[in-house]
């Protein structure tokens, strides 16, 4: 719940017009109607009137922060898709962990460790133990996919928008971009979340 100084100065205002013609209507009118005033008029009730605009300010600003959030969570997807794409063209090197040439795993652990500051295990396999399941189909910039299944994954690759994604191929024998058409993953996970 946001106390009163998180309100925008309009919700302030607002609030405090409300409470003050609520003051008003209730000692403007003559003893006699007080019961009826306050029985009709819905600001005799400023304490629950307050809260329900706190209640709705609130929920404006938890979707804000929701916004907030998952802007901040684009931004750290892009700066994985970012961080494979600048090493496109560096030489598959089978065991590489440096851009003097990468393995698969390698390069993904690059990827995450200098993006992200987030260190992951060396193999495919340990690292498809990692972060939440998404469907192929719900795939996000950023997201890693594998190849294989169980402890029997043996490369994985970030996906880099469009159908696409980034790895170290040992056919094309360099980081290259590559689509689901020319070799599609078994499974995604997702890292940042």
């Amino acid at each position: 719940m946001l106390s009163y100084r998180f309100l925008t100065q309009r919700a302030r205002t607002l609030l405090l017009a409300c409470a003050l013609s609520a003051t008003m209507i209730a000692m403007s009118a003559p003893e006699a109607q007080a019961n009826e005033v306050a029985q009709d008029n819905p600001f005799t009730h400023i304490e629950s009137f307050a809260n329900e605009i706190k209640d709705y300010v609130g929920a404006v600003a938890d979707g804000a922060a929701e916004r907030a959030a998952e802007e901040e969570r684009a931004i750290r997807r892009q700066s994985v898709v970012d961080e494979a794409a600048s090493h496109l063209g560096v030489p598959y090197v089978y065991g590489g962990t440096t851009p003097a040439g990468f393995d698969c795993s390698g390069f993904t652990r690059w990827v995450f460790e200098h993006a992200l500051g987030m260190a992951l295990p060396r193999t495919a396999a340990e690292q498809s133990a990692l972060g939440e399941a998404v469907s192929l189909d719900e795939v996000l910039p950023g997201d890693l996919l594998f190849w294989g299944s169980g402890s029997g994954v043996y490369h994985v690759g970030v996906y880099v928008g469009d159908g696409e994604y980034i790895h170290a191929s040992t056919g094309g024998g360099r980081i290259m971009r590559a689509t689901f058409d020319y070799f599609a993953p078994s499974f995604a996970k997702r890292l940042v979340a």
